[in-house]
């Protein structure tokens, strides 16, 4: 007689559900570290526009605005970036927290699992030791 947990489907489930989970959350990670590496390159952009352009001298009004359009878009861009990182973090942590939830439930139904394993042990081992006492008796009563 074999031990069968009655929620073992369940249990397959559930472990689907907690890799599903695992599997939404390194997409989330990639798309933070994704937008945070845009940010930083556009960041290092910048910096080296604005080192390579105090060299240079302007050398009329239409340069200067173009630069000025340049920085102004560029540092738009950069608080675009940070907002959306900001998003991502928000959406990383929801995943966290509803992985955090599969595993939850998965780790109850393994539990639960374990508790039926040993009483089923503890079943069998009644069972063998009763056979055991009634052979016993029985021999001792001839």
């Amino acid at each position: 007689m074999a031990f069968k947990f009655s929620l073992e489907s369940v249990l397959k489930v559930r472990k689907h559900q907690e890799k599903v989970q695992k599997q939404k959350l390194a997409e989330e990670l990639m798309k933070k570290k994704k937008i945070d590496d845009v940010k930083v390159e556009v960041q290092n952009k910048l910096n080296h526009y604005l080192e390579t352009d105090s060299v240079q001298t302007a050398a009329n009004i239409q340069t200067i605005k173009r630069h000025g359009r340049h920085v102004l878009q560029t540092h738009e861009l950069i608080r675009k970036l940070g907002s959306e990182s900001q998003e991502a973090d928000k959406s990383v942590s929801e995943v966290r927290n509803s992985l955090a939830d599969a595993h939850k439930e998965c780790h109850i139904l393994e539990k639960l699992k374990e508790v039926e394993q040993q009483m089923f042990s503890k079943k069998i081992q009644r069972s063998e030791q009763k056979t055991m006492d009634e052979i016993a008796t029985q021999s001792f009563s001839r």
